[in-house]
């Protein structure tokens, strides 16, 4: 019986501290291993619960690090991601960019360079318009220059011994085809208008009395007006074929020579070819130019024509006028 009894005190004193005060064993050498063990017992549980508490923390530690890594990691995959789709769309929008211009480049190339968008040989048709515009342009003024220069324009006081001499000097020179013959030199035309109108009208002298004096001057006056439409007329004619500048030497072309080129160019001459080919490698610019210089020339053409047909319904007129005014 001694024995569970010791037992049952020992399982007592291992489960309550206060219990291991007791012993019913008086054996001081039992108790002194008791008392051994029991401290190392209890010494070993302090150290593992030491040792559970610091894994325990520790085990918390890396699982907050490991948060941190993996907050971190999924923040810095997230830029990244941002980062990515950002330059990636900065990088197709400066594509496209560029691709734009580019285009606008190779679009604004077509359309308005040298060789496709201003016209069929630029540079030698704006010399062509400019030339002919210049030339035409000057058949007013120069039709006036030659006009005053006739011994019979109005206001001329030239003695009529002289404008005969002046007619007769070369009788195989009044002929009217003259007028149109390029190779013509401008003194032969300008006696082809002369014999053309007759002597110049005899104008009064200081001895006549004054009534007769004045109706001298004003059946001169009349004759030089009627006569006058004529000769504006002849006299455009003769500009026609005079070069530009011609008083001062000037090699340019006249203006009928300037019409010639022009018919050269667009009206199926020489360079006709050539310009209709061109036209097939112009741009919509290109070929909208070469319009506008055809309608350019056209308009000037049509001027032309109505300062000519302004110049026969003057001398047409002036034939009205003289059959009904009867004499003076």
């Amino acid at each position: 019986m001694k024995t569970p009894i010791l037992l049952a005190a020992a399982l007592a004193a291992l489960a309550s501290p206060a219990a291991a005060q007791f012993c019913g064993v008086a054996d001081p050498i039992w108790i002194a291993g008791h008392t051994r063990a029991t401290g190392a017992l209890e010494t070993r549980v302090a150290t593992m619960g030491t040792t559970v508490a610091t894994q325990r923390s520790l085990t918390l530690e890396m699982l907050l690090s490991a948060m941190k890594v993996q907050t971190a990691q999924v923040s810095t995959n997230g830029e990244r991601e941002v980062n990515l789709v950002s330059n990636t769309q900065q990088a197709v929008a400066a594509t496209l960019s560029q691709v734009a211009q580019r285009q606008a480049l190779v679009d604004a190339r077509e359309q308005y360079s040298i060789e496709t968008g201003q016209g069929v040989n630029a540079c030698g048709a704006i010399d062509l318009m400019n030339s002919t515009n210049r030339a035409m342009g000057n058949v007013a003024m120069t039709g006036r220059e030659t006009y005053r220069a006739l011994d019979v324009s109005p206001g001329k006081n030239v003695p009529i011994s002289e404008a005969t001499r002046a007619r007769l000097a070369d009788p195989t020179k009044a002929d009217a085809a003259i007028l149109f013959d390029p190779s013509a030199s401008d003194d032969d035309r300008k006696i082809v208008i002369q014999d053309m109108a007759g002597l110049p009208m005899p104008k009064p002298t200081a001895a006549m009395p004054g009534a007769e004096a004045d109706l001298m001057m004003l059946r001169a006056r009349r004759v030089e007006a009627l006569r006058s439409p004529a000769l504006v007329s002849l006299s455009a004619v003769r500009a026609m074929s005079l070069a530009e500048g011609h008083e001062v030497g000037s090699a340019a072309p006249s203006p009928l020579a300037q019409l010639e080129a022009l018919i050269a160019q667009y009206g199926g001459g020489p360079r006709y070819e050539a310009w209709s080919a061109g036209l097939a490698g112009q741009s919509e610019h290109g070929l909208l130019i070469e319009l506008t210089r055809m309608r350019s020339m056209s308009l000037a053409l049509r001027q032309q024509l109505i300062e000519q047909q302004a110049r026969t319904a003057a001398v047409l007129g002036t034939m009205l006028a003289t059959q009904a005014g009867g004499n003076l």
